[in-house]
């Protein structure tokens, strides 16, 4: 799949081509996930309209899961809500059973009338959200409208795409970040030294792995990954992510002394978790359904995070 720029949106108040989130497939099963997001804003005669879209594409076991949201803000001069709208196509990870419906009333009850900028505080989590998906794709889309302004900027496009490919030795992952006229590409190249091993819950519990990151064609660090727990799995994955996150900072000059969410980083220790899992793995159809589990595991934040798909 490949990362082509969107700036063929027509008027947002009214209606809008979207068929490219819902529409664009990865056929190549060798691709275990692909994940892609971006945030185009446009300034009209009422504010702004924000358009802010994510999807991710599971290979998992003998089921394809295509996970869509998309979501559109309006905001004001000052460059506050007048309101936001969920696409009637979007997909949790849980399916029918997600609720968009209620999600997009409660975050009008949120947002409304408030600082778009603010999301961070006025939703410091997925809980307050009710919805991970929601909650990575508003505070990108809040994160990248903020940027713009610290710039000087009345529009822009931001969009990115990661790939996980795993191979008998590890995963290759890449990921792909293009903002305004910059485009940055990571690399990342990791060799299991012993193989994972998982626990009663499928999740990975050790690890021992050196991983080669690459930014941009050139080597930028070395990571040796070993952990004896969950947490410190999930812990060292992060650390290295963080790394990584400070290379686009450096790069793309990010203005916010904050860290952006407008960055796939934040999200890649939960898909490695993931393909470490599914490789270990034996089955079909049942790998799937355990790899479900583990998704919701890892998105409600080992279970303490209300999910409206299941009724939180």
């Amino acid at each position: 799949m490949k990362l082509e720029l969107r700036r063929d949106l027509k008027e947002l108040d009214t209606d809008f081509d979207h068929s490219f989130v819902f529409d664009a497939h990865s056929p190549d099963r060798s691709t275990l996930i692909t994940r892609y997001r971006g945030t185009d804003v446009r300034k009209s005669d009422a504010g702004w309209n924000v358009v802010a879209w994510q999807k991710s594409v599971y290979h998992f076991g003998d089921l394809n899961r295509e996970v869509p949201v998309l979501a559109v803000v309006l905001l004001d001069e000052d460059g506050l809500v007048r309101g936001l709208s969920l696409d009637e196509n979007c997909l949790g990870s849980q399916g029918k059973r997600c609720d968009f419906r209620q999600l997009q009333i409660g975050m009008n009850e949120l947002l409304k009338g408030k600082p778009f900028s603010d999301f961070n505080s006025l939703c410091p989590n997925a809980g307050v959200a009710r919805c991970l998906h929601l909650f990575e794709l508003l505070g990108g889309a809040a994160g990248f409208f903020t940027e713009l302004r610290q710039r000087d900027l009345a529009e822009g496009i931001e969009q990115e795409l990661v790939t996980i490919t795993p191979n008998d030795d590890g995963l290759v992952a890449e990921n792909t970040h293009i903002i305004l006229d910059q485009e940055s590409t990571t690399r990342y190249d990791l060799r299991y030294l012993q193989p994972p091993k998982r626990n009663d819950r499928d999740l990975t519990e050790s690890i021992d792995a050196t991983v080669v990151v690459s930014y941009n064609g050139d080597t930028a660090f070395t990571e040796r990954l070993t952990a004896e727990q969950f947490q410190d799995v999930y812990a060292a994955l992060n650390l290295m992510f963080g790394k990584s996150y400070q290379l686009e900072k450096k790069f793309f000059g990010f203005h916010s002394r904050r860290r952006v969410r407008f960055t796939n980083c934040t999200a890649l220790a939960g898909l490695f978790l993931l393909t470490f899992s599914h490789e270990s793995m034996m089955g079909a159809i049942s790998r799937a359904i355990r790899i479900e589990m583990i998704l919701h595991f890892i998105q409600t934040g080992e279970g303490r995070t209300g999910c409206i798909g299941f009724g939180g």
